[in-house]
C-alpha cells in the first residue's frame, strides 16, 4: 500500500503528498547531511530507507537523482511494500521521469514549488502512478538476490542517547577521499563525527517519526552499482550501527549474529553513565565477528 509521495531538492520538501508522513521524509535530510560527510565525490545514490513502529514497518523507496552543479532532488515514496520490489522499483523512477519532464532542472523545481500550479500538476502524476501501481504492488515481483559478492564492512559503532562509546572505523579509504592523513587522531576524528551524525538519525526518527530506522540502503555508481547498507540495531537501551558493502543477505546475517552475541554482554544490561572503559572488552568482541566477511 502506497501512503505518501514526496519530492525533496537539497535540504528543503518541496513536495509532500501526505502531511502524516511529513516527518518520514524529513528524515532524508539528515540522511543527505551523512551522505556529504561520507561521499565527497558524489558517487553514492540514495535508494531505500526502512522504518520500524508500532503499526509496523514503513519502507520508503528513492530516485537520486543528482544534477551537473551537484544539487540533490530526492523523489520519495513510502508504503507498506518490499525494498526488492520491481514494481515500486519502476514506480518512484517514473515519478522522477514525469516530474523532470515538466520541470527540468533544479531551478524549475525551485522557482515553481511555491506555486499553486505545482502541487496541481504534482497531484496529477501521483494520482496516475498511484492507479497504475497499486494493484500491481498486491501481487508484486520481487527482485532476486544478487549473486556471491566479496562483503566488507566500513564502520560499526555502539552509542548510548547519541553518545560514541566504540567508533570503529574498518574502511580507510574514507578518508583517502578528504585527502586525510591515515593517522590515529584522523581515524578518531572522522569515526566520532559519523557516529554523531547516525545518532541524529536514530534520534530524529524517534522523535520526529515516533518510529525507529532501521536499514539505509545506497547504490555506488563508482563501483556498478554495488550497494552499501546501513544497519540500525537497538541493544538494551544502546544503539548498534553497521556501515557495510557487498552482498545484503550476508551483511544481515553478520549483523543479526553481532547483535544477538551484544545483547548478552552483561555492560549492555546496565545504564551507561559516562564512564568508557568497561565497554573496551567489547571492541574485541565486534572485531572477531566482522572479520567473518573476510573468510
Amino acid at each position: 500500500m502506497i501512503t505518501g509521495f514526496a519530492i525533496i531538492l537539497d535540504e528543503d520538501l518541496v513536495y509532500v503528498s501526505n502531511s502524516k508522513k511529513y516527518a518520514f521524509f524529513e528524515i532524508i535530510l539528515f540522511v543527505e547531511k551523512l551522505i556529504k560527510s561520507i561521499n565527497p565525490k558524489n558517487y553514492w545514490r540514495l535508494t531505500n530507507v526502512l522504518f520500524k513502529g508500532l503499526k509496523g514497518k514503513e519502507h520508503m523507496i528513492i530516485d537520486h537523482v543528482i544534477d551537473k552543479s551537484g544539487r540533490n532532488i530526492f523523489f520519495c515514496i513510502t508504503g507498506s511494500f518490499s525494498s526488492r520490489s520491481i514494481e515500486a522499483r519502476n514506480m518512484v523512477k517514473e515519478f522522477s521521469e514525469k516530474v523532470l519532464e515538466n520541470y527540468g532542472t533544479p531551478e524549475e523545481i525551485e522557482k515553481s514549488s511555491s506555486k499553486p500550479e505545482f502541487t496541481k500538476i504534482i497531484k496529477l502524476i501521483t494520482a496516475y502512478l498511484w492507479n497504475k501501481y497499486r494493484d500491481n504492488l498486491e501481487d508484486e515481483e520481487f527482485l532476486k538476490p544478487s549473486e556471491e559478492i566479496k562483503s566488507k564492512v566500513i564502520y560499526c559503532g555502539i552509542s548510548a542517547q547519541g553518545l560514541p562509546i566504540i567508533s570503529k572505523l574498518y574502511d580507510l579509504e574514507l578518508l583517502k577521499n578528504f585527502q586525510k592523513n591515515i593517522s590515529k587522531e584522523n581515524i578518531e576524528l572522522f569515526s566520532s563525527d559519523l557516529s554523531a551524525k547516525l545518532a541524529t538519525i536514530t534520534m530524529n526518527s524517534q522523535i520526529r517519526a515516533k518510529s525507529y530506522i532501521k536499514e539505509i540502503q545506497f547504490e555506488d555508481l563508482k563501483e556498478q552499482g554495488r550497494k552499501n547498507l546501513i544497519l540500525y540495531g537497538r541493544i538494551n537501551g544502546y544503539s548498534l550501527d553497521l556501515i557495510a558493502s557487498g552482498d545484503y543477505l550476508k551483511i544481515k546475517e553478520i549483523f543479526e549474529e553481532l547483535e544477538k552475541k551484544l545483547t548478552k554482554e552483561p555492560v549492555l544490561l546496565q545504564e551507561f553513565k559516562g564512564d568508557l572503559k568497561p565497554f573496551l572488552s567489547l571492541s574485541n568482541h565486534i572485531d572477531n565477528i566482522v572479520h567473518q566477511f573476510d573468510q
